[in-house]
């Protein structure tokens, strides 16, 4: 490096969270925490991992990411590397992006609508789309979408990420849903036990009936799988063809 020049090295993150009422518009329902017309960011410390300054400057908007062992829903996942020449001081960035379920903020931060009214600085939109690109891509695998919705969650609540994300499933809302059912029965989505549901229940009202309608309430569920759901799914049409 030339004498005189200055280096910084930092960490971002784009902390995603999915509000899966069906009252919210899909357009609206990808949200990311920002923080002052930015995502978070900092400089990472002295004898610091890039993967802890994320969780740390996360924490500091308002979003507890927890530590090394969080849970799946939890894991950082690293995007890219910025690497900002700058005027006089040289940036690099390592930009991370987690899910995290939406809900009240601790800090500075806010939850935004991830779409076209979001205005961000020029350095975090680019960091921000290939984010939203990476998240995406996961979300086509079961344990992507389900990490977007939390711990629990029902087969509608899968479709509207789906749609959120992708613009709508392959083929009809029925087709969906039949795949949802062949997630539950190969044991990937495993039903939440009856012994916890009426408490699940009384805290979120999308998981009950609707008030006067006397129809059965969604079924709810946990993802159960540990990665390679396709091939489990595969088994399982075969098994049913033979």
């Amino acid at each position: 490096m030339a004498r005189g020049a200055q280096a910084a090295i930092a960490a971002g993150i784009a902390v995603f969270a999915f509000d899966a009422d069906p009252g919210v518009l899909p357009s609206r329902a990808l949200q990311v925490l920002t923080l002052r017309r930015g995502l978070p960011k900092g400089e990472v410390e002295a004898r610091e991992r890039f993967a802890e300054a994320a969780r740390r400057v996360a924490a500091a908007a308002g979003v507890d990411l927890g530590g090394r062992r969080a849970g799946r829903a939890e894991r950082l996942h690293l995007v890219g590397v910025d690497d900002d020449p700058g005027r006089g001081t040289r940036t690099v960035t390592a930009w991370y992006y987690a899910t995290a379920p939406a809900g009240e903020i601790t800090g500075a931060g806010t939850w935004s609508p991830v779409g076209r009214g979001l205005r961000l600085d020029p350095r975090d939109s680019a960091a921000l789309r290939q984010a939203t690109e990476r998240l995406r891509q996961d979300a086509r695998q079961v344990g992507g979408a389900a990490a977007l919705l939390g711990d629990v969650f029902t087969g509608d609540d899968l479709l509207r990420v789906h749609v959120a994300l992708h613009g709508g499933p392959e083929g009809s809302d029925r087709t969906f849903r039949r795949r949802i059912q062949e997630l539950r029965d190969s044991g990937l989505l495993r039903p939440v036990p009856d012994r916890e549901v009426a408490a699940v229940r009384a805290r979120v009202p999308r998981y009950r009936s609707p008030v006067g309608t006397g129809g059965r309430p969604p079924e709810l569920f946990r993802y159960a799988g540990t990665g390679g759901e396709n091939e489990q799914l595969v088994a399982l049409r075969a098994r049913r063809g033979a």
